[in-house]
């Protein structure tokens, strides 16, 4: 499965989080790409913003409420139980100034150009943009 997550804030994230959960219930490889504002959300100095800021705190408190973990610490479990990998497009990490590894969150395992993306989706079974 290939999943290109093009939008940053949390109520795409954690839609995101949740399919690729779905998709290692069911032992299917994930490969993530951090597409423009994916890979804004993963910079490492980088604050996640909310599609509707004024239902922040119902989002969150309903997440708490439903064990629905943060999208970052799902994506980490997730890693440990199955083969999830994150991607960084290498042009999005440059529009936002971050070129290195050491500038996104851990869970990133790479900085790959468009066309490793693009190869990827022609090859899976199964791909979702979010």
């Amino acid at each position: 499965m290939v999943v290109g997550v093009a939008g940053g804030s949390m109520e795409k994230l954690v839609v995101a989080s949740t399919v690729i959960g779905g998709a290692v219930a069911l032992d299917l490889e994930v490969d993530v790409y951090l597409l423009l504002g994916g890979a804004l959300a993963f910079r490492r100095d980088g604050e996640v913003p909310f599609d509707h800021p004024e239902l922040k705190d119902e989002l969150l408190a309903g997440m708490s409420r439903s064990n629905v973990p943060d999208p970052f610490s799902l994506l980490a479990r997730l890693r440990a139980e199955g083969t999830v990998r994150i991607h960084v497009c290498s042009t999005a990490g440059k529009i936002w100034g971050a070129e290195r590894l050491e500038d996104f969150r851990p869970l990133v395992d790479d900085i790959v150009g468009i066309a490793e993306y693009v190869s990827k989706v022609q090859e899976a079974d199964v791909v979702q943009v979010l």
